[in-house]
């Protein structure tokens, strides 16, 4: 990260400690009487946890395919546990990831089995690779640069049969064969429903059938890749599905995590990493108790399994399936293990791609994309002071806090009680 960044970032951190350290010397907190978290609570007190790590790779251990449900694309210390995770010597797979089109596979991997090349190189190859990554006209979020980075400097300390590959699943688009603004349309268009038809192009399905193809032949031709870490955001990465009320036997795969579950049921462990249910409304899971509970037992980062757990018995309200239409489900039929890593105060949404628009071509091949993207010409776009903005703005690294943080305060701390001392 930039100096800048860092320094930002530094005093971002400093007033929350100082903040939240005002708050401690002037008051205590307890459960309210017979409170619903206390079962939360006990929970989190009773017994001896896995860190997020570890338990991750005791998972691994376990199975062969770990499916981590991601938070939000642009949150960013997620991304230094998954990168603490696979620097371990204990990780010997592969990763997989929604973020990327499946034909930009070739370029990174390429890229992350080179060996030597100095910091000025990785920078132009990580970039050259962010320029074709992504079916939008741009990936803006730092986090997939931090992976890219991170992997090849692991890979520098692992034989050739060793490295870390990782492997984008979206489906394919070259942005050279992109020439029209009505054929881009009509590409988004088969991913998105129309007429309440199903859509022609099946994302989640290509996604894990790019997963099922990849893996399979990465075991074949060397069984140390028979570990595989997915990396899926929000429903993308739910494990199991429930049943659709209207139709409960129709045979469908609603995400990714589900078809490749489905396809190697004894071998699928999915794992979801503490977040909030998507929503245009400030929400928290349950209303705000999980996260109360673990305040009040101090943040610690920690992984466990949902069977058995009251965590796991909490009913889903997650993105989507909070409607009539599916059956209404608990955490533990849609995931088997839970991460509590960094409480929302800490989260930090990373975007910016740094000297990515330094390439004048580039900035040209960006104008053209935006155009075909927003139906416009190519000279509006250029004059247009949004698109100029943005790549003013993109082509820096800027980290900031989750907004609305009062708000969701507001939800955790309904359920203590706040005592003057």
């Amino acid at each position: 990260m930039k100096t800048t960044s860092c320094v930002f970032n530094f005093k971002v951190m400093v007033a929350t400690v100082l903040v939240f350290g005002l708050q401690s010397t002037l008051f205590s907190q307890s459960l309210k009487p017979g409170d619903s978290i206390k079962s939360l609570v006990d929970f989190l007190n009773a017994g001896t946890f896995l860190s997020p790590k570890d338990y991750i790779l005791k998972s691994l251990e376990e199975k062969d395919i770990v499916v981590l449900s991601e938070r939000h694309h642009r949150e960013f210390t997620q991304y230094k546990l998954i990168v603490d995770v696979i620097k371990d010597k204990q990780f010997s797979g592969d990763m997989y990831t929604e973020v990327g089109v499946f034909n930009s596979g070739d370029r990174i991997n390429e890229f992350l089995k080179k060996e030597g090349l100095s910091p000025e190189q990785v920078e132009t190859e990580i970039l050259n690779i962010f320029k074709k990554l992504d079916m939008f006209p741009l990936w803006p979020n730092y986090n997939y640069y931090y992976l890219l980075e991170s992997v090849y400097q692991i890979n520098q300390q692992r034989n050739q049969n060793e490295k870390i590959f990782i492997h984008p699943l979206d489906v394919p688009l070259d942005w050279d064969s992109i020439t029209c603004d009505d054929q881009y349309k009509m590409f988004m268009e088969m991913m998105e429903p129309q007429n309440n038809m199903p859509t022609v192009i099946d994302r989640n399905s290509l996604m894990a059938k790019h997963f099922v193809r990849i893996y399979d032949d990465a075991k074949y031709f060397n069984p140390n890749k028979r570990k595989a870490l997915v990396i899926m955001n929000t429903y993308h990465g739910y494990t199991r599905i429930p049943p659709y009320l209207p139709n409960p036997t129709e045979p469908f795969s609603y995400s990714t995590a589900s078809y490749i579950y489905k396809t190697y049921p004894a071998d699928t462990k999915g794992i979801l990493i503490n977040f909030y249910p998507t929503s245009n409304e400030i929400k928290l899971v349950a209303d705000g108790k999980w996260d109360a509970a673990f305040k009040l037992t101090g943040n610690k980062n920690k992984g466990f399994d949902f069977a058995g757990t009251p965590f796991g018995d909490t009913k889903f309200d997650l993105y989507n399936f909070g409607g009539s239409d599916y059956k209404q489900v608990n955490f533990k039929y849609l995931f088997d293990g839970f991460i509590f890593y960094e409480p929302i105060e800490n989260f930090q949404l990373a975007v910016g791609i740094p000297h990515i628009f330094d390439d004048s071509l580039f900035v040209e091949e960006f104008y053209r994309r935006t155009a075909i993207d927003e139906h416009i010409t190519l000279d509006e776009s250029k004059s247009s002071i949004e698109t100029q903005n943005y790549i003013k703005e993109t082509n820096e690294l800027k980290i900031n806090k989750h907004p609305n943080l009062d708000q969701y305060y507001d939800l955790i701390n309904q359920w203590f009680e706040i005592n003057r001392r």
